[in-house]
C-alpha cells in the first residue's frame, strides 16, 4: 500500500468514526453524496471525492475524485486541502507538484488541522516543494503536538533527542514518545525503548526497554522484531536473554521483508547471528555473520568512516562465535540522572513483574550495534 492509499485509507475511517460529532456525510449512498455534493455541500464533495479516489463502494476515478476535492478544498474543507496536498506530492490524479502540495498543506495546517501541520513540518524539514528550514519544521511540529497527534509528537521527540532545530532534552523527548507510544505509534515505542535501554533521558531500565520492545513487535513493521530480536540476544542483563525467542524473532523481521519484496538488510543478518550464537547455534551464527559482512559493501549511501566501524564489529561479533561465544551488548555509560516517568505503565499492561534493572559494575569491552 502506498503512502497516498494509507492517508487516504486513514482518512476514510476518519469519516466513519466521527461521523455523528462531525456531521460526516461517510454513512450516505454514493448516489445521496453526489446529489449533494452537486447542491455544493463541502462535506459531501470530500466523501463523494474520497470514494472515487480510494475506489470504496464505487467505480476508482481519481481524475474524478479529485475535481471533487477541490471543490471542497475551496470550500476550506480542511480535510480536502489536506488530501490536495498529497494528491499533488504523489502526483496521485494531477501532475506531481511538491510546491502546490505545499500550498494546500499550509491552507489546511494554517487552520490547525494536525496532518496538515505535520505533513508541512515534514517539507520544511527536508526541503520538499519549500526551503529546508528545520527551526520551522519544529515549530510546525510543536502546533501538531499540542494536538497530541503521534506522527508529530515522534519526530518532535527524535528532534529534542538529537538537538535538532530545537534545544537537546531526552527527558523531554521522552515524555513526547510515551504520549506518541500511548495511542499505539510503533516508531514512538521502539525510540522510547531504546532510551530506557541506554538510560537517556529516563532512568536505565532493561525491563521497561524490553516490555515497549515486545509491544512495538506485536505490529507488521520488520524492524520492531529486529529489534526484539537483538534484545533478547544481546541485552546486558542475563535474566532477560531468551535465545530461542530472540531467534523466532529475528526470522520474523526477515520473512516480513522477503514478503514485502524488500532486500535482506545487513543489520538484519547481524541480528540473526547474534540470536543463532545466543541459542547455542555457533556454526549457523557463523554462516549469517560471513552474510552480513559480505552485504554491508553493497550500501551506498553509508558513510566510509560508519561503514568501517561496522565492519569492525561484524568481525569481532565473528570471532566470538568462532571462540563459541554469545555477543552481549555492553552496559551504557550514565552521566546525568534522569528523573522517571510515572506515567509509563508499560510494565503493568504487558503484566511484566519485578522492578526495572539497573547495569551491573562489570562491563564487556565489546562494542555492539544500537538498538
Amino acid at each position: 500500500m502506498t503512502r497516498l492509499q494509507l492517508i487516504l485509507s486513514a482518512l476514510l475511517l476518519f469519516c466513519v468514526m466521527h461521523a455523528a460529532s462531525a456531521q460526516s456525510a461517510s454513512g450516505f449512498k454514493v448516489a445521496d453524496l453526489e446529489t449533494w455534493a452537486k447542491k455544493g455541500d463541502a462535506d459531501a464533495q470530500f466523501e463523494y471525492g474520497l470514494r472515487l479516489l480510494t475506489g470504496e463502494d464505487t467505480k476508482k476515478d481519481e481524475k474524478a475524485g479529485v475535481v471533487w476535492m477541490e471543490k471542497a478544498a475551496n470550500q476550506k474543507h480542511l480535510r480536502a486541502q489536506f488530501v490536495m496536498g498529497s494528491l499533488y506530492e504523489d502526483g496521485a490524479g494531477v501532475k506531481k507538484d511538491e510546491s502546490k502540495a505545499v500550498e494546500w498543506y499550509r491552507k489546511s495546517a494554517e487552520n490547525g488541522f494536525a496532518p496538515a501541520q505535520f505533513a508541512i513540518a515534514m517539507a520544511f524539514d527536508l526541503g520538499r516543494g519549500i526551503k529546508q528550514d528545520p527551526v520551522k519544521a519544529t515549530e510546525w511540529l510543536q502546533k501538531a503536538a499540542e494536538q497530541n497527534h503521534p506522527q508529530s509528537q515522534t519526530a518532535l521527540a527524535a528532534k529534542m533527542e538529537r538537538g535538532v532545530g530545537v534545544a537537546k532534552n531526552p527527558s523531554k523527548a521522552a515524555l513526547l514518545y510515551l504520549r506518541a507510544a500511548q495511542q499505539d505509534h510503533v516508531q514512538a515505542m521502539s525510540r522510547l525503548a531504546n532510551l530506557y535501554y541506554t538510560g537517556n533521558g529516563v532512568p536505565l531500565d532493561y525491563r521497561r526497554a524490553g516490555a515497549w520492545y515486545q509491544r512495538a513487535a506485536k505490529s507488521d513493521d520488520p524492524w520492531s522484531s529486529n529489534n526484539l530480536a537483538w534484545f533478547l540476544a544481546t541485552c546486558p542483563e542475563e535474566s532477560l536473554q531468551n535465545g530461542e525467542q530472540a531467534v523466532q524473532f529475528a526470522a520474523r523481521s526477515l520473512r516480513i521483508m522477503d514478503e514485502a519484496g524488500e532486500d535482506q538488510r545487513y543489520e538484519m543478518i547481524d541480528t540473526k547471528a547474534a540470536c543463532l550464537a545466543r541459542n547455542g547455534e555457533y556454526l549457523e551464527a557463523i554462516l549469517w555473520q560471513k552474510k552480513a559482512l559480505a552485504l554491508l559493501p553493497e550500501d551506498k549511501d553509508l558513510a566510509e568512516e560508519e561503514r568501517k566501524s561496522l565492519e569492525a564489529e561484524f568481525k569481532g561479533r565473528l570471532k566470538l562465535y568462532q571462540q563459541e561465544s554469545p555477543y552481549n551488548e555492553p552496559e551504557p555509560k550514565i552521566e546525568n540522572e534522569a528523573a522517571p516517568l510515572p506515567q509509563d505503565t508499560i510494565l503493568q499492561d504487558e503484566g511484566i513483574p519485578g522492578e526495572g534493572t539497573k547495569p551491573k559494575k562489570k562491563k564487556s569491552s565489546n562494542k555492539g550495534t544500537v538498538v
